[in-house]
């Protein structure tokens, strides 16, 4: 990923800090959303249940989210020994 920088003077960094943190977001997050006139993406809430034939957890978060698809599963253990 390319990296974008820029000189401020020590002021202008705290401000720049000061805002993010009221903002709850990094000053990389902050910074991008100001520049790229972006909306953050809104925060889901994770669901983790279990399986009620293996006992194994998954990630049951609803719609929204990346969706794996069977081609994905299979090429990710082609590799697996």
């Amino acid at each position: 990923m390319p990296t974008l920088t820029f000189k401020v003077s020590p002021e202008e960094a705290r401000v720049i800090r000061a805002k993010a943190r009221a903002e709850k977001s990094t000053v990389s997050a902050f910074l991008r959303t100001r520049v790229l006139d972006a909306k953050p993406a809104p925060a889901r809430r994770r669901v983790i249940k279990r399986h009620p034939v293996s006992g194994l957890l998954y990630d049951a978060t609803d719609a929204g989210g990346p969706v794996v698809t069977p081609e994905q599963i299979r090429a990710a253990l082609a590799d697996f020994p």
